[in-house]
């Protein structure tokens, strides 16, 4: 007999709440996690692990709470179907002093996906953090965590307005660099981005002439025929320069 077999427990119910629910992730600084992978990521990062929720408790580690549940509870609290994964709460972050020479920035990028793809190769990269910057996608959501693959739990995340990011990365001795299509703007070669901070921006609007006139400098991929690069793309061969130094 599973601990839980309700999905109308008000336990469950609270953890579907933080599963669907952005302010109340912020206010409780507690999200939810889904599958063996991140819970593996979470232990080793000795993240705040909260709950663990699962079908049994073989092959579960010690040392944290564990309560059973029915498939159909756990459907619910994963939003994902038919799994047979576990599912966790997990404390936000401890905040870290914004300190580092290799940094990408997100400014108001709007996708779950991209946001997570994001952190995902900072971490493959070895970037010094993730920066948000407007009103970007919540790294905690669960499609953003799903598309981390445990990542969020080692990348620094840093939110910052952009003239705290600009103070910050003069603090650094970094160049804060704009991501921008425009003739103006200096093509990235291979080996002159050694280190710094580059801004990404919105996938629909770019950035705004706030962030690129915060800049020290302004950066663009050559390309050749299509239009643009998915935010996400350019993010990665941003941060693949700055790692090759």
């Amino acid at each position: 007999m599973a601990d839980i077999e309700s999905r109308r427990n008000p336990e469950i119910r609270h953890v579907k709440l933080l599963l669907d629910n952005a302010a109340q992730r912020k206010t409780e600084k507690t999200f939810v996690c889904h599958g063996s992978v991140a819970l593996s990521e979470a232990i080793k990062s000795g993240a705040e692990i909260k709950t663990v929720y699962a079908l049994d408790k073989n092959d579960l580690p010690g040392g944290i709470e564990v309560k059973t549940v029915t498939p159909e509870v756990l459907e619910l609290i994963s939003g994902v179907e038919n799994t047979r994964d576990a599912v966790f709460t997990a404390g936000f972050p401890a905040p870290r002093p914004f300190k580092g020479k290799k940094f990408i920035a997100l400014c108001s990028v709007r996708d779950p996906g991209n946001v997570g793809t994001v952190i995902r190769t900072a971490d493959a990269f070895g970037m010094d953090g993730v920066v948000f910057v407007g009103s970007c996608a919540d790294p905690f959501s669960p499609k953003t965590v799903r598309s981390t693959a445990g990542s969020l739990f080692r990348v620094p995340l840093f939110f910052k307005t952009v003239e705290e990011l600009r103070s910050g990365c003069r603090e650094n001795g970094v160049t804060l660099y704009a991501a921008e299509l425009s003739e103006s703007a200096e093509r990235l070669c291979r080996g002159a981005l050694k280190q710094g901070c580059v801004m990404i921006g919105n996938e629909a609007h770019g950035l705004s002439e706030k962030e690129k006139t915060a800049a020290d400098k302004r950066i663009i991929i050559p390309i050749k025929s299509a239009e643009s690069l998915n935010a996400a793309v350019a993010a990665a061969v941003f941060m693949w320069e700055m790692a090759q130094a």
